[in-house]
């Protein structure tokens, strides 16, 4: 039941890529007027992760370090209109940007795109923490075989 609304459309293109921190990973959904107080970070495998997060900032006690960012509004102009001769971009509108396969300048530029009053609206991957889950199953494993084992000895 944890599955996002919009998940199935269009899961199959990043299906390979990142899916494995998909699995128990949850999703942080986040708006805020900049500035955000967040420093995003590129890594080399790919994607936009959070490195760090001002404790005064925007975002602070909702975004964690480590949080990928999936997705981002940006504000694009749909039309451009002549005022004697100063184009003036008319018509925003605020689309969502799926992160992945966008370069970082480009995700960067989508955030910038939105004016001061417009809030930003940032979508987070949060993978539960590898080690802890790791050892979680290992251990129920040992539990449950110690159990079992020591209940069919004579």
């Amino acid at each position: 039941g944890r599955m996002p609304p919009g998940r199935a459309r269009g899961g199959a293109r990043g299906a390979g890529r990142g899916a494995r921190a998909r699995c128990g990973a949850q999703r942080v959904r986040v708006e805020a007027q900049k500035p955000l107080g967040l420093v995003l970070e590129e890594r080399a495998r790919g994607g936009i992760f959070v490195g760090e997060v001002a404790a005064e900032g925007a975002c602070a006690g909702e975004v964690q370090v480590g949080d990928e960012l999936v997705l981002t509004s940006g504000v694009v102009y749909t039309k451009t209109e002549d005022y004697g001769g100063v184009q003036v971009r008319k018509g925003a509108e605020k689309v969502m940007m799926p992160t992945r396969g966008e370069t970082f300048d480009t995700v960067m530029a989508a955030i910038g795109s939105h004016p001061g009053h417009e809030t930003v609206v940032l979508e987070f991957l949060r993978p539960d923490p590898v080690p802890d889950v790791e050892a979680d199953v290992e251990f129920g494993w040992g539990v449950g075989a110690a159990a079992s084992g020591g209940e069919s000895a004579p």
